[in-house]
């Protein structure tokens, strides 16, 4: 299934600064080699993974705004920045209003709404603006201002545990020495909390039919749209399992997530998610995911399924002139029931392999003025990757790096998991 997702116009402010606009960093000032991939005696990571797969194409996304539009959109942008710089909040605001008319949902200027809203008081406001920027984007950047702005406004309510929650998410985002030091004060005043643990699976009562397990899966959250939301069982690729079946399934507004359900004594219930692509619907941007291959393995004694999937992120900065293409590729490991286990689980999860590029769309007629300037990243084109490998063990699955340097987050995952 391919979907669409919201234009990225323009980098947005750097929520971090406290004086309001300043330029993004730039992801990498130096390109990297692209990450070496695993051999054929080990999992399929890097360019094996999938390596058959054409490029996806491009999907038909709402028509781009005009030039004209274009221009009009930047001077409000620019603008509103400017006001910033001096403190003028109100008239600010009302520079993102115009640009977000002229380009209705783009998740920049939500961003920079949402920063002016907060630095002016309004703080519902820049509470709903910020949200609003994250469900809109797929940019990790995007998201780890959002995150951050979110967070101030959290501290600003006396809520310090929410606003860690923010900081963390921004920071696993895109490092910054800004969020860790507030991370760091607010780890002292609150005893260091404990991170967050992973979200549980949805759905967890078994259901006697599949259709309850998607009627479930799309339920709409209070305010939610109340549109029916499409969930069907995958056709390719087949299952080798069949008390299993792989769903895709509209899950929010613009989330659609794969759920790999399994048929026990007591019914159908979800237990594994092999994939998700986040669409907010607009010029731009989109991401797609697709499953290559399902097979069934040996970890010594235990039986394990094999899942690959790839999901292709594109996202324009048309508002200075770049673009950006990732693709990450993941390995999940699912397991029957067998011994002491009498239920199907997926204990683990690996994302194996991301390549990245950012460079220019060389947009005819594109003149940057002095403020747009500030804002297109240096060094172009990046290219950046890491790669990691997956060998099955005995009762277990080590997890070793292979090319790269991958986040934190992903290398937290280097070792043992046992099955």
């Amino acid at each position: 299934m391919r979907a669409s997702i919201p234009l990225a116009a323009l980098a947005s402010l750097v929520a971090c600064q406290d004086g309001g606009v300043s330029p993004p960093p730039a992801l990498s000032a130096t390109p990297q080699a692209p990450a070496p991939t695993a051999s054929a005696s080990a999992a399929p990571t890097g360019a094996a993974l999938g390596a058959d797969l054409p490029r996806p194409k491009r999907p038909k996304t709402r028509e781009a705004p005009s030039p004209e539009k274009m221009r009009a959109y930047r001077k409000h942008l620019t603008e509103g920045r400017l006001l910033g710089g001096k403190s003028q909040w109100p008239e600010a605001i009302k520079e993102f209003e115009k640009a977000l008319a002229v380009v209705p949902g783009d998740a920049p200027a939500l961003t920079e709404l949402g920063w002016a809203a907060f630095k002016a008081g309004e703080l519902d406001r820049a509470k709903q603006s910020n949200e609003e920027a994250l469900r809109r984007t797929t940019s990790p950047k995007l998201q780890a201002m959002a995150h951050y702005n979110l967070g101030r406004i959290a501290e600003e309510r006396k809520d310090p545990k929410a606003a860690l929650d923010h900081y963390r998410k921004s920071v696993a985002l895109r490092p910054n020495e800004t969020v860790e030091k507030r991370i760091a004060e607010l780890s002292k005043q609150e005893k260091a909390p404990a991170a967050p643990a992973a979200e549980p699976l949805p759905c967890q009562t078994a259901a006697v039919k599949i259709a309850d397990v998607c009627a479930c899966l799309t339920k709409p959250e209070p305010g939610d749209p109340e549109a029916p939301r499409p969930c069907e069982p995958v056709k390719e690729p087949k299952l080798p399992r069949p008390e299993l079946t792989l769903l895709e399934a509209q899950t929010g507004v613009f989330q659609t997530d794969w759920i790999l359900v399994a048929k026990g004594d007591k019914g159908f219930v979800p237990v594994g998610k092999i994939g998700s692509t986040h669409n907010p619907g607009a010029f731009g941007i989109y991401e797609e995911l697709s499953i290559p291959t399902v097979t069934e393995k040996t970890a010594g004694k235990t039986t394990v399924l094999w899942f690959e999937a790839r999901r292709d992120r594109h996202d324009s900065d048309m508002g200075i002139d770049e673009y950006e293409e990732e693709t990450v590729r993941t390995v999940t490991l699912c397991v029957p029931p067998q011994g002491k286990t009498t239920e199907w689980k997926c204990p683990l999860t690996v994302p194996v392999e991301r390549t990245y590029i950012r460079d220019r769309m060389q947009l005819e007629g594109f003149t940057p003025d002095a403020e747009t300037r500030k804002l297109m990243t240096k060094g172009l084109p990046i290219k950046e990757g890491w790669a990691l490998d997956v060998k099955l063990g005995e009762g277990k699955a080590e997890v070793s790096v292979t090319g790269g340097k991958p986040p934190a987050q992903v290398a937290a995952l280097v070792g043992s998991h046992p099955l």
